[in-house]
């Protein structure tokens, strides 16, 4: 019987000793490939103090498929997840509360109304220009312009991808990997889709048959 609580006394060192060098890998790990960036102050690049906001299951999705995977592709599994235990939160990553979906959840695209914007640019051009009999707007009223509501990306801490709006109806990808339906009066979530990594890409609304498909391109390669 002695013999089996030495066994698992030394077995309980282990494991202590284990996590230990796990948390030093970790600040290892970060001081080596992450800190020359991340340390310093750069509007470009999220800070350590953000990061430490996360939860680490988010961190590690961003070194594994995300716009980490350059420098990620370095490191070994088990360093991936070192650092994210390090810089990231126990916490984990929430679905939207209910609050934040509309009540309809109808989705309705009318492919013909002249207020919309498909892609890059409203036309096949790519100009990016809107026309001034579709915008409504002159420069004396974009200086008066107030904020109706606003639509945060939960866990991200950058947004680049460009929002396909159909005559009041609104798609938008995030930089987790995350597609919005909105309705663009109130800013209510219709549905959400998770695509496999994040979507730098614009939203672009196509004809399938009698319904519409929405098109767009993962940082991995979907």
């Amino acid at each position: 019987m002695s013999t089996f609580r030495r066994f698992l006394g030394l077995a309980a060192l282990l494991v202590l000793f284990t996590a230990v060098l796990t948390a030093a890998s970790g600040e290892e790990v970060y001081t080596k490939r992450c800190s020359s960036c991340h340390d310093q102050a750069n509007p470009r690049i999220p800070f350590r103090d953000s990061l430490k906001k996360l939860p680490a299951s988010r961190i590690l999705k961003v070194l594994d498929f995300g716009v980490m995977m350059q420098v990620a592709y370095q490191m070994t599994r088990e360093e991936r997840e070192a650092v994210a235990r390090f810089l990231g939160t126990n916490a984990i990553e929430t679905p939207l509360p209910a609050e934040a979906f509309c009540k309809d959840r109808k989705v309705s695209i009318n492919g013909k109304s002249k207020f919309m914007w498909n892609g890059w640019s409203p036309k096949g051009d790519n100009a990016r220009f809107q026309a001034a009999d579709v915008a409504g707007l002159s420069i004396d009223q974009v200086k008066k312009l107030k904020l109706t509501w606003a639509f945060g990306y939960d866990g991200d801490v950058n947004a680049f991808a460009l929002p396909a709006f159909f005559d009041g109806q609104m798609f938008v990808g995030s930089a987790r990997g995350s597609i919005y339906a909105l309705r663009s009066e109130n800013g209510c979530v219709q549905w959400t889709f998770d695509a496999n990594g994040p979507v730098r890409s614009a939203m672009i609304v196509v004809p399938n048959g009698s319904r519409h498909a929405l098109l767009f391109g993962d940082q991995i390669g979907w």
